[in-house]
């Protein structure tokens, strides 16, 4: 079993190897969500359903609403 919540190392591995200072970058920029508040971890899906809005997959573009398990995720992950 993959752990959800991973270090900052952890999740630049699962986006594809990226140094730190990139996801910095990407973070300021928008195109992810950064750490759990108050803590120093990163959810994968939070940074998945990120990755799916900026590249146009969002499910809420094909009209469907989001759970209300995707919308706490989506209000928490700033």
């Amino acid at each position: 079993m993959s752990a959800r919540l991973v270090s900052k190392e952890g999740i630049c591995a699962y986006l594809g190897d990226i140094s730190p200072s990139t996801y910095d970058s990407w973070h300021a920029k928008g195109i992810v969500p950064g750490p759990l508040r108050g803590t120093s971890r990163y959810d994968i899906r939070a940074h998945d359903a990120a990755l799916d809005k900026a590249s146009g997959l969002d499910s809420r573009v094909e009209g469907k609403k989001m759970s209300p398990l995707e919308e706490w995720v989506q209000s928490h992950a700033a």
